[in-house]
């Protein structure tokens, strides 16, 4: 890793079996090139967004390398991929936040920390209104 580049985990999730992630990958890796950031991996779920905290394999592999210092942001493409469950969203947030890692939500533009490490006042308003908390 250069030491420019930023270290990022790409969190995917789709419902069913039959869904594909591939687009969202695309779109984040894209993303994250365009930002200079190195993908450190990819956490794919094929999963309800509801299921069990244990069957959460991708989300608990992004807390993980986050609680492991290996990333400073993961990517995700819009809020409803993290889960249903707001308890969800909530605790993988702080989960995040207390380990100095950022989430960036694609759809929206906007990330939970801002560049000082600070929380951003501005995500918890479009959390609230895409109902996730």
């Amino acid at each position: 890793m250069k030491n420019s580049q930023i270290p990022v985990a790409i969190l995917v999730r789709v419902s069913t079996a039959k869904q594909e992630t591939a687009r969202q990958i695309s779109e984040l890796e894209q993303y994250a090139a365009t930002k200079g950031y190195e993908v450190v991996e990819v956490c794919e779920e094929k999963i309800s967004g509801s299921a069990q905290d244990d069957d959460r394999h991708g989300l608990r592999r992004a807390e993980e390398l986050a609680l492991g210092g290996k990333i400073k942001k993961v990517l995700v493409h819009e809020v409803s991929r993290l889960a249903r469950k707001n308890s969800v969203v909530h605790e993988f947030v702080e989960t995040l936040e207390e380990s100095g890692v950022s989430l960036y939500w694609h759809a929206q533009g906007i990330e939970t920390l801002l560049p000082n490490g600070k929380r951003n006042p501005y995500h918890v308003g479009v959390a609230r209104r895409n109902g996730t908390q």
